[in-house]
């Protein structure tokens, strides 16, 4: 069997979250899990193109009280997951002395604290099930510091060891957690922070200044790219993978 008729048989009318499907990554994402047949529940707070959606979640991820309400509705209505997928993310980019109490708050509550409650939400029925994974959008910023990145950097190592501790705690329900681990990527994200149309160029030459190095590969990522690896190791052809941080940044931080 190749391995497409394998993914389409592993994921045909299974349910599959993912966050952040607005754009970028998540929308990718969303769009190679529908393809295959899953049934993909949305969350965002604006939605580009629904149409990949078995269901759009509109939603704060910074409200975790709303978020939390939201979550056991789904639980209790039948729809939990079989891949939890965690893309949603926000940067708060400053240096440290400059960064405010709300902006450190915001970028830890996106992308750790609410991560924290998709994965409580799913976790009595990942154990009675005994099926599916975990696949978390890590960064390769959260082993690497950055300059101007505190924040974010911060709430990408503690989201990557939030991942990989359900991962161990899951092992024994034959339940995987991974996480992937993205360097520069075509994403909004990445964009807002260049200043000219050189912007993509300087990303992979580096900057010295800031102690960055550039990308071996003369590329940056596309959001495809991302959502391919996400796919791989979310499904069962992946099966004997868990508690990994998988780089996929172009050899930027080897």
């Amino acid at each position: 069997m190749s391995l497409d008729k394998q993914l389409k048989a592993e994921y045909q009318d299974k349910i599959v979250w993912i966050t952040g499907v607005g754009q970028g990554i998540g929308l990718s994402t969303a769009k190679q899990f529908s393809a295959l047949g899953a049934k993909v529940i949305g969350f965002d707070k604006h939605f580009s193109d629904a149409s990949v959606l078995y269901k759009s979640v509109q939603c704060d991820l910074s409200n975790l009280l709303e978020l939390e309400q939201i979550l056991a509705e789904l639980i209790s209505s039948g729809l939990a997951p079989y891949n939890l997928i965690n893309v949603a993310g926000v940067l708060e980019y400053d240096s440290i002395d400059a960064l405010t109490t709300e902006q450190w708050l915001h970028c830890h509550t996106v992308n750790c604290s609410a991560v924290f409650l998709f994965i409580q939400a799913c976790y009595n029925n990942f154990k009675q099930n005994k099926a599916g994974s975990i696949v978390t959008v890590g960064s390769n910023a959260a082993q690497t510091p950055r300059q101007k990145m505190a924040a974010y950097c911060a709430s990408k190592a503690a989201v990557t060891q939030l991942t990989l501790t359900a991962g161990l705690e899951l092992a024994n329900y034959g339940i995987r957690c991974n996480v992937i681990a993205p360097g520069s990527t075509l994403t909004p994200m990445q964009t807002g922070m260049w200043q000219d149309d050189s912007g993509a160029q300087n990303v992979i030459d580096g900057f010295a200044k800031e102690y960055k190095l550039g990308i071996p590969l003369q590329k940056i990522a596309t959001p495809d790219e991302m959502a391919h690896s996400i796919v791989f190791i979310a499904s069962n052809l992946s099966s004997h993978t868990t508690m990994q941080v998988i780089a996929i940044d172009g050899g930027a931080t080897f």
